[in-house]
């Protein structure tokens, strides 16, 4: 795929002060109603090695189509069933989750070190899965970084202001003396294309954080980006796919922080055969 997004090209690196609070990946294809109308007992079998905990979610899902449908159903007395089944599998340390569902499977950890590691954990998964349930094709892929940055959380001190932390090319407000120290909150929500197929949703800005630790409430940076494509993809790209789509994430990560702040989440050059 072609780049679109001409962010710099940085050091690779691993930070021992990782702000990352969730990585997911979610790909999509055509309904498969064998997954919805029993339960996935063979897929279980073959996984559940690493993720013994299992949980289904029941929700309501009700297509834009089927509003008007809906409504003469109720008032005719009849009931229709629009309940969604999502089945999640999740590893002993609860860090780990493998979701399957008729329109999609996804994996989502909060223990994330380094992308090879995740892809070969989500390979495995996806080979099960096509191994079983044979999709046609995938309609849509998803991977999404989610990172926090609190202060406290990094040594870094309180009164260190946010224009040290955030460059002013992605929050300007902060950089202004007019406003900056009166900002409480803001999000800010970017579509951006970054091939010609992919596409970068990115929200980014000041929130208020709990840390469950120690019970606090503090000011955090958000950086929740999420690049997906809607491209028909096969099964035989998908990781090339995954691949761009993870370079593309590390650029951006590196360019929205200053480094001052990247210093302060103490990286450690890494390289691609380590």
């Amino acid at each position: 795929m072609r780049s679109l997004m001409k962010l710099p090209d940085y050091e690779r690196v691993i930070y021992q002060r990782n702000p990352l609070v969730e990585v997911a990946c979610q790909i999509r294809f055509p309904t498969i109603l064998k997954i919805s109308n029993q339960e996935p007992f063979e897929f279980q079998d073959r996984i559940r090695f690493n993720y013994p905990l299992y949980e289904v979610q029941k929700s309501v899902s009700i297509p834009g189509s089927q509003n008007d449908l809906l409504q003469l159903a109720q008032k005719a007395g009849l009931a229709l069933n629009f309940q969604d089944t999502t089945y999640n599998f999740k590893s002993e340390s609860l860090k780990w989750q493998v979701s399957l569902n008729k329109d999609f499977i996804a994996l989502a950890t909060i223990e994330y070190e380094r992308y090879e590691a995740f892809k070969e954990r989500f390979k495995e998964i996806l080979a099960i899965f096509e191994q079983i349930y044979q999709p046609s094709f995938y309609s849509r892929i998803d991977l999404k970084y989610q990172d926090l940055i609190m202060r406290s959380n990094l040594n870094i001190e309180s009164d260190t202001t946010w224009a040290n932390l955030i460059p002013e090319r992605i929050a300007s407000e902060l950089h202004t003396p007019e406003i900056s120290e009166s900002i409480k909150t803001f999000i800010k929500n970017w579509e951006v294309d970054i091939t010609d197929s992919g596409k970068l949703q990115f929200r980014h800005g000041l929130v208020m954080a709990q840390d469950p630790e120690k019970g606090t409430r503090e000011p955090a940076y958000l950086l929740d980006a999420d690049f997906f494509t809607e491209a028909v993809t096969r099964r035989e790209n998908v990781w090339d796919i995954l691949d761009q789509f993870k370079e593309s994430a590390g650029r951006l990560f590196r360019w929205s922080i200053t480094e001052q702040l990247h210093l302060a989440m103490e990286p450690k050059p890494i390289y691609p055969d380590d």
